[in-house]
C-alpha cells in the first residue's frame, strides 16, 4: 500500500472518529400509579454534535420486545425518516422525506399500506413541523431560542393517523438547573386524552430528563395511554 494513501487513511479515520460520537440511555415509562408499563433503550448517533440516526427498543416491564424504531436525520433534524415496527401485532408505520414532500404512511398486520403526502410548503415559516423524536433533537439545539420566544407553533406530524396536529409549544417556567416545556393540544380529539404534553430539560447538559403525557406507544389493547417516562443517560 501506498505509504502516503496509509498515512492520509489514518489521520481522516481519526479526524471522523474524533468528530462522531454514540449516546446510549434508557427510560422507563410508568401509568398513573406509577406502575412501569414499557421500558425504552437508545442509542444515537452524533456527527460534529448534531444527531445522525437513532435507534430505540421497546420492552415490556418483564424484558419482551415489544417494538423498535430506526430513525434518519440526515435530510432533516426535525422530521427524520423513520420506521416503526410494532412487534406485537406485526403493523408499523413511518415518515418518508423527499425534497419538499412529507410522506405518512402506515402498513397493517395484512400487509396493506396507506399513505398521505403533504407538502413542507403548506406551513407558514413561523411553524415548526416536526415528527417523530425530531421535536427532541430540534430542542436540544433551540432551548436557548426558546427561551427567548417563550412559545412556538408546532404542526407535529402522526403516521399512525396519517395526518398531523396543531401544538403550542411554551416555556413554562425555569429554574436553576431545568426548563420546564409545556405543548398544548389544539386538536380537540386529542384533548379528550390529555391537555397537554410536559418536558423537563436539564440546562448543563440539554438532556431530556422527564416526558409527562401522551405516548407514540399504545397499550396492549392498542389504545393510547399517558405515561410519565423518567431518562437515564450512561
Amino acid at each position: 500500500m501506498n505509504f502516503l494513501f496509509l498515512f492520509l487513511t489514518i489521520i481522516f479515520s481519526g479526524t471522523a472518529f474524533a468528530e462522531g460520537r454514540t449516546e446510549r440511555y434508557s427510560s422507563v415509562a410508568s401509568d398513573k400509579k406509577g406502575q412501569p408499563t414499557y421500558l425504552e433503550k437508545h442509542v444515537v448517533t452524533f456527527v460534529q454534535q448534531h444527531v445522525q440516526k437513532a435507534s430505540t427498543e421497546y420492552l415490556d416491564p418483564n424484558g419482551q420486545a415489544i417494538g423498535r424504531m430506526s430513525s434518519d436525520f440526515s435530510k432533516m433534524i426535525t422530521i427524520p425518516d423513520y420506521e416503526y415496527s410494532d412487534l406485537r401485532n406485526g403493523s408499523s408505520h413511518g415518515i418518508r422525506i423527499e425534497g419538499e414532500k412529507i410522506t405518512l404512511w402506515q402498513k397493517n398486520k395484512d400487509g396493506k399500506i396507506k399513505e398521505k403526502d403533504f407538502s413542507k410548503n403548506k406551513f407558514s415559516g413561523e411553524t415548526l413541523i416536526v415528527g417523530c423524536q425530531g421535536l427532541h433533537y430540534y430542542l436540544i439545539d433551540h432551548l436557548d431560542l426558546i427561551k427567548e420566544k417563550k412559545s412556538l407553533p408546532i404542526a407535529y406530524f402522526i403516521p399512525g393517523k396519517l395526518d398531523y396536529y396543531t401544538f403550542t409549544l411554551k416555556l413554562d417556567r425555569e429554574d436553576e438547573q431545568y426548563l420546564y416545556l409545556t405543548l398544548s393540544i389544539d386538536n380537540v380529539v386529542l384533548k379528550l386524552f390529555t391537555s397537554s404534553l410536559k418536558m423537563k430539560y436539564s440546562k448543563a447538559d440539554r438532556r431530556l430528563i422527564q416526558y409527562q403525557g401522551l405516548s407514540n406507544i399504545t397499550d396492549a389493547k392498542d389504545e393510547l395511554q399517558n405515561v410519565t417516562i423518567d431518562y437515564k443517560y450512561e
